[in-house]
C-alpha cells in the first residue's frame, strides 16, 4: 500500500481559474504514517506543524498508464485525511532542494477518518469540506474547486507509478492550512457530517 499526496491542489476563493498545469507536484508519505482515532501526537522534534485536511481516495483496483476516461469510479472508498507537514522541517528541505520525505511522512502525519462508499454523502465531486479548530472553522472548500479533479490525478499518476486496490491518494487541502497546538481540539466534516475528532497532545 501506498500513499500519494498532491500540493497545491485547491484554488483560492473567488481566483481566477487558471489552466491546469501539464505536470502535478506529487509527494509520497510513508505507509507507516498512516494513523487514526482520538488522539494525534505532535512530534516532539517539530516546532511548527501545519493542518492540511483533505478528501482521500481510496483505489478500488490495478491501475498503470490509464487515461482520464479509464480512471473514472476506479476509487471504492473515501475519508478525511489530515495531510500534517512539519513545516519547520519542510522549509529546511526546500532551501536545500530536498523532498519532504520526513517533513510529510512521519509518524501519524497521515491521520484519517474511516472510509465510506463513495456515494455515501451525495455527489462526491461536489462536497463541502470543513477543518475546526476550538469551535472555529480553519480550513474551508468545496470540492469543485480542486485544480486537478479526480480522473486527472489518477491518470497522471497511474504513468509513473502502477496504483493497487488499497492505495491512497490525499487530493489537496482546501484554504486555509495552518499551525496547530498542543492542546486543540479539532473537527473535521463533510457537509454536516462528522468524520474527525480528535485532540492534538
Amino acid at each position: 500500500m501506498k500513499i500519494l499526496g498532491i500540493a497545491a491542489n485547491f484554488y483560492e476563493r473567488e481566483a481566477p481559474r487558471q489552466p491546469l498545469p501539464k505536470d502535478l507536484n506529487v509527494f509520497v508519505k510513508a505507509p507507516s504514517s498512516l494513523a487514526k482515532g482520538k488522539v494525534f501526537h505532535y512530534p516532539r522534534w517539530s516546532q511548527n506543524v501545519w493542518h492540511e485536511m483533505e478528501l482521500v481516495l481510496r483505489i478500488g483496483k490495478k491501475l498503470k498508464n490509464v487515461s482520464e476516461k479509464e480512471a473514472t469510479n476506479v476509487f471504492d472508498g473515501i475519508a478525511l485525511g489530515m495531510d500534517w507537514t512539519a513545516k519547520d522541517l519542510q522549509l529546511k528541505a526546500k532551501e536545500k532542494g530536498w523532498p519532504w520525505a520526513f517533513a510529510k511522512g512521519f509518524d501519524e502525519a497521515t491521520f484519517i477518518s474511516d472510509f465510506f462508499p463513495v456515494d455515501t454523502f451525495g455527489d462526491v465531486r461536489q462536497l463541502d469540506l470543513t477543518f475546526v479548530i476550538n469551535k472555529k472553522v480553519a480550513e474551508q472548500g468545496n470540492l469543485r474547486d480542486l485544480k486537478a479533479n479526480f480522473e486527472q490525478i489518477i491518470s497522471y499518476c497511474s504513468k509513473f507509478t502502477t496504483l493497487y486496490p488499497g492505495d491512497l491518494i490525499m487530493t489537496g487541502a482546501p484554504p486555509s492550512p495552518g499551525p496547530i497546538q498542543i492542546g486543540d481540539v479539532c473537527e473535521g466534516y463533510i457537509g454536516d457530517h462528522k468524520l474527525l475528532d480528535f485532540k492534538v497532545v
